[in-house]
């Protein structure tokens, strides 16, 4: 369909790996295309922000009651180091009473993992982070053994701290209810770790400095950043990713009139 000279425009959304396959497919007959795709997504909290209502907010930005299975989740918070132990400890507290099971329960919480292949590779990627030295597993890990929760492709609410935002676990994108979280002092150093990285989908800021959290925003390489909010996106807001992250708008009417029309250029000499 991509490659199909009859489709106008194709329109994306998933992976980054299998958006640049259809990319590839698209340029070869110099195509439209918009990408919607991947992301490692930054939630910043300042030391002002040590609040319950941000311990909300970061647990509903993560989408852990998707099981993290969101290219918005806000997979790498940067806690700063003032409040780091205090922070994650309440956080902790939190995402204990979210409750793993049938998603077709009512009393659920969180579901499962969508299906097998995902199910590993969500597990490879909580192996890998919670043998890296210096690593520190505070909830979660791998699946149970046992239990009812053995009987499915369930995966608990899994948070890493201590990480490094150059390990794998930081870097790519893991698609499960997988946090890592990074401690940083200076607002410069947050930035930079929060931009370093081949993604630029969401950000989340938190902290009640109206001021520094716009500075921080433009100062962050996402193509959506949320202030004191980890809510979905909003018809009407412009919404898509930079970097690797994808290509065009959606949610919008200036992205609808970007992607999914055609500017034609008309002259005509009315003296004639």
């Amino acid at each position: 369909m991509a490659a199909h000279p009859g489709v106008a425009k194709v329109s994306f959304t998933g992976s980054t790996e299998v958006g640049k396959s259809i990319m590839h497919a698209v340029s070869g007959r110099i195509g439209a295309v918009s990408l919607e795709l991947g992301g490692k997504n930054p939630q910043i909290v300042f030391p002002d922000a040590d609040d319950d209502w941000v311990l909300d907010g970061v647990i509903q930005a993560m989408r852990f009651t998707r099981q993290g299975q969101s290219c918005t989740a806000g997979s790498r918070l940067f806690l700063h180091e003032s409040i780091f132990d205090s922070f994650l400890d309440r956080l902790v507290d939190r995402l204990r009473l979210l409750k793993v099971g049938d998603p077709l329960d009512e009393a659920s919480d969180m579901g499962a993992i969508i299906n097998a292949k995902q199910f590993n590779r969500v597990c490879s990627y909580i192996d890998d982070g919670a043998t890296t030295p210096g690593s520190k597993t505070v909830l979660g890990g791998l699946p149970p053994s046992s239990g009812p929760l053995s009987e499915g492709y369930f995966v608990e609410p899994t948070v890493i701290a201590n990480v490094e935002n150059n390990w794998r676990i930081a870097q790519e994108e893991i698609f499960g209810p997988v946090l890592c979280a990074i401690p940083w002092t200076e607002t410069e150093e947050a930035i930079a770790m929060a931009n370093d990285s081949h993604y630029g989908l969401s950000a989340f800021i938190w902290t009640h400095d109206l001021g520094n959290a716009v500075r921080t925003a433009h100062a962050i390489d996402s193509g959506w950043v949320q202030v004191n909010q980890g809510g979905g996106q909003i018809p009407g807001q412009s919404y898509g990713g930079f970097k690797e992250s994808g290509l065009g708008k959606e949610f919008s009417l200036e992205g609808m009139l970007e992607d999914y029309t055609r500017i034609k250029q008309i002259a005509i000499n009315i003296e004639h």
